[in-house]
């Protein structure tokens, strides 16, 4: 038997999921029917159901010249929760702005095991800006294509219009080798110099950078820091102007 509270997530409140089982069990029902079912007052009725109808949860008829409410597929929570989800990717760049404007002490999240990735995927595709950069190595970059098998975050991020910038540690003899692909909005670029396999990627974005490092540590830390984004973003600019095009990195 479903629970009145687990129709939340498809952002019904208590009245609402209320109002909605009454009638999505019934063969229609007339507001003072649903008073009597529900215990909700007549003239809070009329407006919830009406959220019902303007939903396509619920079809109003006038039988007789009085209202009779009547339920539909419940498929169509199916099209409420994808509009929800739409409405959150697309106001989320301004409320991470919101979030980030605030003066004082900078913000530390941390975040360990799965969630970790995923968290920080996540981020990238909400940036306010329309490009992000970092530092990586070959066995992350593996890593990420190999999470986003169904092309997921890579989908969302061109949805955007978002960009990446990378510099990746030095393929070995053998190794794939990460090109610049204009289709998918990314350039790429090898350290000069020897750098650790086990390197952890470090992210920057908007007023914030990150910190994300896999198995078997699987960890990531979000700092929210005009400061110190402005300072690790000139780093990767500097490194960025003389490190070498896939064409020019030599193995090893």
């Amino acid at each position: 038997m479903i629970d009145i509270n687990d129709l939340e997530i498809f952002g019904l409140n208590r009245n609402l999921a209320l109002i909605y089982v009454a009638i999505l069990q019934s063969k229609g029902m007339s507001p003072p029917e649903l008073e009597k079912a529900t215990g909700i007052n007549r003239t809070n009725i009329y407006p919830l159901a009406q959220h019902l109808v303007d939903n396509k949860l619920v079809s109003l008829d006038f039988v007789g010249g009085k209202r009779r409410y009547t339920a539909r597929d419940p498929a169509a929570l199916k099209e409420l929760t994808t509009k929800r989800l739409e409405a959150i990717e697309k106001y989320m760049p301004e409320l991470k702005a919101l979030y980030g404007s605030a003066n004082g002490k900078p913000k530390i999240s941390y975040y360990e095991g799965t969630t970790a990735a995923r968290t920080i995927y996540e981020e990238l595709n909400n940036i306010v800006g329309d490009c992000y950069c970092y530092f990586g190595t070959l066995a992350a970059q593996l890593a990420l294509e190999s999470r986003d098998a169904t092309g997921k975050y890579l989908k969302k991020r061109l949805r955007r219009g978002i960009g990446s910038r990378t510099i990746l540690t030095k393929p070995g003899p053998g190794a794939p080798r990460f090109k610049d692909d204009k289709k998918n909005l990314k350039q790429v670029r090898y350290f000069p110099g020897q750098m650790p396999d086990d390197m952890p990627n470090i992210y920057i974005y908007d007023n914030s950078m990150a910190v994300l490092a896999t198995a078997p540590e699987n960890y990531a830390v979000v700092i929210d820091s005009p400061e110190l984004s402005r300072t690790i973003k000139a780093l990767f600019e500097f490194v960025w102007n003389i490190s070498l095009r896939s064409d020019e990195s030599a193995p090893g």
